[in-house]
């Protein structure tokens, strides 16, 4: 049997509006020495042109492994099915033991349904644990696509890195301006420039990519960002929150249920990292009314940074998130920061 290394697999999850970028750009990154032993979840095989570069076929004709040594496979059935296949395809050494996973969406694809499965759903943490998301925005018709189409806005402000692309058509002040408006979108996400040919951290292209917050510069005070002109198209929100002291499971539980019950359906994404009081750091993760079981990270550290919660929300006002402070952390001043606004 082959050597299954131990652990659940991270999976990321790749997402971009029609025309964004998405499709070139994995196209050119399965060949890559970057994409070796992992395992990509596309659309259609004939959208990323692979019939000249197929290796080998797996025992069925969606399966496919690369000369770079990246597993492509198109899904035909349910997304937990799919992934619990190749798993247990993995584990009998009918495809090779990749190291991780890709899933593509399709163009007008909500992120928020997908994010739960892969964080959420029993099945899938069997075997999987979810890494983030990745989200192209073209760096052409990038801003005027944000503000008419709400799936756009969503994959954006869902992400936790951000590839910008078709910068080499662009002069560098509108790349500079795409780049401005994702900064009041999305202001906690990585952001890479990409190109037809290449992109940025291509060699190395999963380092720093996690599903927790990235926080941004700190600002003076803690004041709101005065709203962008399509929030009242949109709604969608980002806050930062800051805790300030480990919190207690009881209080941490209290939280959940209060923005499961507040917020509902209105919470697209909540991702933390929380110092708790029984010594330990967590990641936690969160989609609409669903939050994954905390994800152990190791101990507590003293001179780490300040621990803390950022949520994507829809129609939701500061007040509402700095609310749910008051319950997981006494000493918070019950306001949040709001860093980006769709």
């Amino acid at each position: 049997m082959t050597n299954i290394p131990a652990g659940p697999i991270p999976v990321y999850l790749l997402t971009g509006f029609l025309g964004s970028g998405k499709t070139t750009l994995l196209s050119r990154l399965v060949r890559s020495a970057a994409f070796a032993d992992t395992a990509v979840i596309i659309n259609e095989f004939g959208q990323v042109g692979l019939d000249h570069r197929l290796l080998g076929k797996a025992s069925d004709e969606d399966t496919v492994l690369l000369d770079s040594g990246c597993l492509c496979c198109a899904l035909n059935s349910s997304l937990q099915d799919g992934l619990e296949s190749l798993y247990y395809r993995r584990v009998r050494g009918e495809i090779p033991p990749y190291a991780r996973m890709v899933v593509e969406t399709s163009g007008l694809a909500d992120p928020a349904p997908l994010i739960n499965t892969l964080a959420g759903d029993a099945s899938v943490a069997r075997h999987y644990r979810f890494a983030g998301v990745i989200a192209t925005v073209d760096a052409v018709n990038g801003p005027a696509t944000l503000d008419a189409y709400r799936e756009a806005s969503a994959q954006a402000a869902l992400a936790d890195v951000l590839i910008i692309t078709k910068t080499d058509l662009c002069a560098p002040e509108q790349v500079a301006q795409v780049r401005t408006a994702l900064g009041g979108l999305n202001g906690t996400a990585q952001v890479r420039l990409a190109t037809a040919d290449t992109s940025e951290g291509e060699a190395d292209f999963f380092a720093g990519i996690q599903a927790a917050p990235r926080m941004p510069e700190p600002s003076a005070g803690n004041s709101l960002a005065t709203p962008l002109a399509h929030v009242l198209r949109y709604g969608i929100a980002s806050y930062i929150l800051h805790v300030s002291r480990p919190v207690t499971w009881s209080a941490y539980a209290r939280w959940v249920a209060h923005l499961q019950r507040h917020g509902g359906d209105r919470l697209l994404r909540v991702k933390a990292i929380l110092d708790f009081a029984d010594g330990e750091r967590y990641a936690i993760h969160g989609v609409r009314h669903l939050f994954s079981p905390p994800h152990a990270l190791g101990p507590a550290k003293r001179d780490a940074p300040a621990t803390a919660i950022v949520v994507i929300a829809q129609d939701m006002s500061a007040e509402e998130i700095g609310d749910s402070m008051a319950v997981l952390d006494p000493d918070a001043s019950n306001s949040a920061s709001q860093s980006a606004v769709s």
